[in-house]
């Protein structure tokens, strides 16, 4: 029997508007009565989503757990941590380099606060009821002296997305080996420290709570949600699955008929959790 299932939030669990839709309420609900846990896989950090513990009634549950900022800083629901990987500041201080150079919007993922620079009206309009940051300056942002566990920068041309990676790795040689990098919402290229993944993140949950593997479902929508969805026992995406992510997927990989706007969680339940309960 499935007994834990993680999900993306942005385009997969969450609707447009970055809202719950009614039906995956309704749907995790019964799956907690069925013995199931429900977990969070987000590359947010864990301070933005706990509104959203709240509404699916995870929050301050120490048996219940979040896999965030792409599995850098993975948390029980009443905030202990439960696995932590955050950046080397070497690579930091390379990275923001690097966005200065090229005039990047950047964000710099701490445990308490998102940072960010260089930001355009599209990007404050995304991240508009998504996510709070604290804007900084190019002297503050240097200034950190905290954890950081992940850099991003913004640009939503996807193709650009690909060579500014490329242009990093190509600067900086030895980072290919230090770095995981993935992209998401079609608007960023992210990096972690190498071995971050949401699909580690899973592992470190399936660990805690004494569950194989094979017994985990993943859904997603995007490619950092690809290390999740093959590692997962039954990976799921979303209609709304990026094209970036279809060509990557497994061959074995379930396609969901509805998109994040309908609500997913119902067609997870109906279709893997329940029939799954007789095996």
């Amino acid at each position: 029997m499935y007994r834990i299932v993680a999900s993306d939030m942005d385009e997969t669990f969450l609707n447009y508007d970055a809202a719950i839709p009614e039906a995956n309420l309704e749907a995790v609900h019964k799956m907690r009565q069925l013995g199931v846990h429900f977990v969070i896989a987000t590359g947010r950090p864990y301070f933005s989503i706990i509104k959203d513990l709240e509404a699916l009634g995870l929050a301050g549950n120490p048996d219940e757990f979040a896999i965030t900022i792409n599995g850098a800083l993975v948390k029980a629901c009443d905030g202990t941590v439960v696995a932590s990987y955050p950046l080397d500041p070497s690579i930091v201080g390379r990275l923001i380099d690097f966005a200065v150079d090229r005039d990047l919007c950047l964000h710099l993922y701490g445990s308490e606060a998102t940072y960010v620079w260089n930001m355009n009206p599209d990007e404050w309009d995304f991240l508009n009821g998504r996510m709070e940051v604290v804007e900084l300056t190019l002297d503050q942002i240097r200034a950190l002296d905290c954890p950081i566990y992940k850099v991003l920068v913004e640009n939503e041309d996807t193709q650009a997305l690909h060579d500014i990676r490329d242009q990093a790795f190509a600067q900086m040689p030895d980072l290919a080996s230090k770095v995981e990098t993935v992209f998401s919402s079609d608007r960023y290229v992210e990096f972690n420290t190498a071995g971050v993944s949401k699909g580690a993140g899973l592992k470190d949950v399936a660990d805690r709570l004494g569950v194989p593997m094979q017994d985990t479902i993943a859904v997603g929508d995007a490619v950092n949600d690809l290390a999740m969805l093959q590692a997962a026992g039954a990976g799921c995406v979303v209609a709304n699955v990026s094209g970036l992510l279809r060509p990557l997927l497994p061959q074995d990989t379930y396609y969901l008929h509805s998109n994040c706007a309908e609500g997913c969680m119902p067609e997870v339940l109906n279709d893997l959790i329940i029939p799954s309960m007789d095996k």
